[in-house]
């Protein structure tokens, strides 16, 4: 550097001495006008190199390090006039402008401070902010960020009431600055650019200050034109009012420049607009493009000319009227012409999106080499990191492109670019809201990357994709959950956390005000079942509150250290997902559905590669559609309807899934099966799919079974492992019938207590114990949770799916707060109603539930249901299970066995069961009336008889029943499943 610049003074030292000198006298003669310095510049464009560059920033120091320091003000302002006049020039390099500018700003804020000169560091900060928005380089997401802070940091002096000019350009320059943001959720970065455009014209008149109002809509419409939110031809419609009202003032005689730009902005949205005739609205922009090019010539403006030949070969190529291949001809020559100053090296973004707009009249053209070409060179600017919105962009381009025409390899390429980008574009997006809403509006980018792969053989790949598009917002919850796992919460966390269960508990009072939960919502007359799913709030105030409550929700999520950027999540390796397998004999079904088929993907211990199983033409079309109307409505609607046809749907199932087939060519060895289903999959008992086999009827009789959302949430549970308490250490606690109406519950609680020695202190029982405050001190202090009690399902409202208390309700939402980090807990069993019943919301298969929930907040096992469950049904089976995990079976053994107990128990099996539940009922009422009535003694026996003798009434309806074996029917036992770790 030192040796260039030595030749440069020694050889050229004195002609950019000389041009210096007269380039400083005309900015002194002219008193700064434009005109005249940029007459000489344009004559000396030879000279504005990285040479002059080096002298006017050697100048400028050594001007200010000499002048005296009543002068050094002076001297200052006189370096940025000289900056904002080279910034502005509209010849030359702009990269080099922008640099010379910078520096004479920099150099001339060592004078101008805050503190000394708040109006001139104020203008200085504003003129700073305006390069780090124009500015072009390999930091263009930084120097966004950079702009923001200075014009905040202008705006901090500028104050509305005292400089209401300047701070209304300073809302205009904040605009225009989010609207190109990069970081951020892009739809609230196009909302901020709104509010600062509208801020402006809270100030600006067309009568005051007409430059800055017309320039305000300007920018108003391109915050307008960008926008996501909302109606698109509607933004456009707001965008078209904007540009028109700029046109007012932006006249081709008064404000040439202004009126071009305006005039491609207004041509650009007609280029898009799709109300009325779109041929019309093609010629208007085209119209307009050419009317602009009249002021943005190549020899005075290249670059904005170079930008309308941009736009225009999109009109071209979009061109209704005419001959098509013309037009594409036109095209191509347009891009061609913008390329010729959007070069590589000067306009790095620009040339990238040239590229691909060429690409894409390539495509159209039929010439897809050339086509994949210009997607390639244009996604080596556009990059995941520097310009997600654009790589995401160019790189569907390139999948969608190669995938028509069979390069698998190359659609593999554009579509790995896109989904990096799409996810990147979501973890600086701190809304858990709008974070969904990203991957839903995208979801289909995974399942063409998912078909690329299996087309190109490359199945490893393929399910990675899948994992990648699955159960992300329980994988963030997860992430985010051993952070506070110590108990430590910040004090802002802790105040939304005290909203939010302030916000519960009216919802509760609000509830039981109104008349019993118990009797309105779980109660069914005549049946023993007690509970459904719900899906509307109770009533209207009920509903003003969970939406209040939803918003606090959010609040807390926008602290999460994962949403925060804090941790990043990466997604899951073919590699370590087979590490979830630790034997030979375990595999992995993931499940996953596309427009056409359904996939099962096996994954084995040894296999280099996964297995493929292909369920032909089962598409969400009608593979999901059939679940939805065959079992889920029936379920909701008619559940005695559902019930009997609950052994068709699952014999059908089983044939659409070929599991048969499934079980012969991949399953061969394998005892047990960890399934991963997708979407409405979820709600299925698959283990109860009948196979034909001699000696096992269902699939969950030959495998052991176990479920998990995705395998990343597999992961999470198993690295929990490692803090697993020795087996006589375990500390069990029970929940039980906590609003005294199920009498199984609290016989199954007493059988279970005995099996383990459970002590009195670690039972909840009932109204007086079986309370929220209670429930949270037991989770945190036992290993092993047994919830027997009401529970109810919000499949319209995840978030407030509940487990029913004494005195209040614990919901989905508050277990994925921090304040239910529940570290130390390994085991849960929600022997309720519906706690593994849920929906997804969208194709990005985000299933909340109760059972998803208890993993998130620290749980390695959640045994749940699937569907509202029989009493006595439930005790009995919940009773084998432990007697089976009592022998040291493991969760899926136990479960297995289960199952199997109680579907073969026949009423000569539950003969001596209601011998001994009625000999217990006999002596409560004997040790009953030994007391006075009222005495606490009387009431505690009359609460055994009473149970007791609602046990007896179950088992008695059972016994009177015609079936040899009551409980046969899966409804009884095929909604139970294991989740977790085995």
């Amino acid at each position: 550097m030192g040796k260039g610049f030595g030749d440069f003074n020694k050889k050229h030292g004195k002609n950019y001495q000389k041009f210096l000198d007269k380039l400083l006298q005309i900015v002194i003669d002219s008193k700064s006008n434009p005109g005249a310095v940029n007459s000489f510049l344009k004559a000396n464009l030879d000279k504005l190199d990285d040479n002059f560059a080096f002298l006017l920033q050697k100048w400028e120091k050594k001007k200010l390090s000499f002048v005296p320091s009543e002068m050094a003000r002076d001297v200052a302002v006189y370096i940025v006039n000289i900056s904002n006049l080279i910034k502005d020039f509209p010849l030359g390099n702009k990269t080099l402008k922008l640099k010379i500018a910078k520096a004479g700003y920099e150099i001339a804020s060592t004078v101008l401070t805050r503190e000394a000169f708040p109006q001139e560091w104020a203008v200085t900060e504003r003129n700073l902010g305006t390069v780090y928005l124009d500015h072009i380089s390999s930091e263009r997401a930084q120097n966004l960020e950079r702009a923001i802070a200075c014009f905040k940091n202008a705006l901090d002096v500028e104050v509305c009431e005292t400089f209401p000019e300047e701070w209304a350009a300073t809302q205009i320059n904040l605009g225009a600055t989010y609207r190109k943001r990069i970081y951020g959720d892009r739809a609230n970065n196009m909302e901020q650019a709104i509010i600062a455009c509208q801020n402006a014209l809270q100030v600006l008149t067309k009568d005051t200050f007409p430059r800055y109002w017309a320039l305000a809509h300007n920018n108003l419409g391109n915050a307008y034109s960008n926008r996501i939110s909302g109606s698109r031809n509607k933004n456009l419609k707001l965008a078209i009012v904007s540009y028109e009202s700029a046109l007012q003032v932006f006249t081709v005689e008064a404000y040439p420049e202004d009126w071009a730009m305006t005039q491609n902005n207004l041509s650009l949205v007609y280029n898009e607009w799709t109300e009325g005739n779109r041929a019309e609205n093609l010629e208007v922009a085209i119209t307009g493009y050419q009317s602009a090019l009249q002021i943005y010539t190549y020899e005075e403006f290249p670059v904005d000319w170079a930008m309308l030949q941009n736009n225009l070969g999109n009109a071209y190529c979009d061109r209704v009227s005419g001959d098509k291949l013309e037009h594409l001809e036109q095209a191509i020559a347009a891009y061609q012409s913008t390329l010729q100053v959007y070069t590589r090296e000067a306009f790095p973004k620009d040339w990238a999106e040239t590229q691909n707009n060429l690409a894409t009249v390539y495509t159209t053209k039929g010439q897809i080499n050339k086509a994949i070409k210009s997607y390639r060179l244009a996604l080596e600017i556009d990059t995941p990191t520097a310009f997600p919105v654009e790589c995401f962009r160019d790189g569907c381009n390139l999948g969608i492109t190669a995938f028509i025409f069979g390069f698998w390899e190359q659609a593999i390429e554009g579509y790995s670019a896109a989904i990096e980008a799409l996810e990147i574009s979501r973890s600086w997006t701190t809304s858990d809201s709008r974070r969904q809403e990203i991957v839903a509006e995208a979801i289909d980018i995974y399942e063409k990357m998912v078909q690329a792969c299996i087309n190109a053989a490359q199945m490893d790949k393929a399910i990675e994709t899948v994992e990648r598009s699955r159960s992300k917002r329980i994988v963030d919850l997860m992430a985010s959950n051993d952070l506070y796992s110590g108990g430590e919460i910040p004090s802002e966390v802790q105040e939304l956390l005290q909203q939010y269960e302030a916000l519960q508990k009216q919802i509760d009072s609000e509830r039981f005000r109104n008349g019993s939960e118990s009797n309105r919502e779980l109660m069914e007359s005549g049946s023993l079942t007690k509970n459904r799913a719900a899906f509307q709030a109770y009533n209207e105030a009920i509903a003003i509150l969970e939406t209040q409550k939803d918003q606090v929700f959010e609040q807390i999520r926008g602290l999460d250290p994962v949403l925060a950027g804090e941790i990043q999540v990466s997604p899951l390796e073919f590699a370590k997902m087979q590490k979830l397998i630790d034997r030979p004999t375990t595999a992995i079904l993931s499940f996953y559905t596309t427009t056409d088929n359904t996939y099962i993907f096996v994954l084995r211990q040894n296999q280099s590669t996964p297995s493929l199983h292909t369920c032909m033409g089962e598409g969400i079309e009608i593979l999901q559609n059939w679940i939805e109307q065959n079992w889920l409505q029936p379920y909701l609607n008619d559940k005695g309807t559902w019930q009997s046809q609950l052994n068709d749907f699952l014999a059908e199932l089983a044939q659409r899934l070929q599991i048969n087939n499934l079980i012969d060519q991949y399953l061969q060895g394998i005892e047990e099966l960890i399934l991963v289903p997708h979407l409405l999959l979820h709600q299925i008992p698959l283990a109860a799919l009948p196979i034909q086999d001699t000696e096992h009827s269902y699939l969950g009789d030959k495998f052991l079974i176990r479920y998990a959302p995705s395998c990343q949430v597999l992961e999470f549970c198993q690295e929990r492992e490692n803090r697993h308490p020795s087996g006589d250490s375990l500390n069990y606690g029970i929940v039980e019938d906590a609003t005294e109406d199920l009498a199984c519950a609290s016989f199954e609680a007493e059988q279970i207590a005995n099996l383990f020695n459970i002590p009195e202190s670690q039972r909840l029982k009932g109204r007086s114990q079986a309370t929220k405050s209670n429930y949270r001190q037991l989770a945190l202090q036992v290993q092993l949770l047994h919830s027997c009690h009401h529970a109810q399902s919000r499949l319209d409202k995840p978030l407030e799916s509940k487990l029913i208390l004494a005195d209040e309700t614990l919901t989905l939402g508050e277990l994925l707060t921090p304040g239910w980090r529940l570290p130390n807990l390994w085991d849960v069993f929600l022997s309720c109603c519906e706690t593994n019943l849920g929906v997804p919301e969208s194709l990005a298969d985000e299933i909340l539930t109760l059972s998803t929930g208890f993993l998130c907040a620290g749980a390695r096992s959640v045994i749940s249901t699937l569907w509202s469950v029989n009493d006595l049904a439930t005790a009995l089976f919940s009773i084998f299970y432990y007697q089976e995990r009592q022998q040291g079976r493991s969760r899926p053994e136990a479960l297995q066995q289960a199952q199997k107990k109680l579907r073969s128990l026949t009423q000569e099996d539950i003969k001596p069961l209601s011998l001994e539940v009625q000999a217990k009922r006999q002596a409560a009422r004997k040790q009953r009336n030994q007391y006075p009535p009222s005495s606490a003694d009387y009431l505690k026996w009359d609460g055994e008889y009473r149970k007791y003798a609602g046990v007896t009434l179950q088992i008695e309806e059972v016994r009177n029943s015609i079936d040899a074996q009551p409980f046969l029917h899966p409804h009884y036992w095929a909604a139970f499943t294991c989740s977790g770790l085995r």
